[in-house]
């Protein structure tokens, strides 16, 4: 109530140091976010996403699995290829690697990144090494 008040008077948290207002030394004001630190944030969630459905299953068997590419470069592309078992839902998964695509790109746009422009080289197929799945290169 207290910190909506002072807002409305025009007044931020930087601007009050020692006017009496024990409430700010005790409680402090809340941490305004970056909004570049924020959309990191949200691409490093998408990524959990993505990674917890590509490991959701051991890799027993090549056949069963496939891979795509994922992120956008700032340059063009994509950062890598990942590979994915085809036991999960297929359809989801690509949905949520293209949303990840699309805001990786905003985010190199809104933010001016830059990256370097080699394009990562495309697998062959996977393989699975002690369960875990490998993309082969020819």
């Amino acid at each position: 109530m207290l910190l909506s008040g002072i807002k409305r008077l025009g007044l931020s948290c930087s601007g009050i140091f020692t006017s009496g207002l024990l409430l700010f030394t005790l409680y402090g004001c809340p941490q305004e976010r970056d909004p570049q630190d924020m959309a990191l944030a949200d691409l490093e969630y998408q990524w959990s996403q993505i990674l917890a459905l590509a490991q959701s299953a051991p890799c027993d068997n090549p056949a069963q699995w496939s891979y795509t590419p994922y992120g956008s470069k700032a340059c063009g592309g994509p950062q890598g290829y990942l590979a994915y078992p085809l036991a999960i839902d297929v359809d989801r998964f690509l949905n949520l690697v293209e949303q990840y695509r699309q805001a990786e790109n905003q985010y190199n746009i809104d933010f001016n990144i830059a990256s370097p422009c080699d394009a990562p080289l495309e697998p062959t197929g996977v393989d699975c090494v002690d369960q875990l799945p490998v993309l082969l290169y020819d």
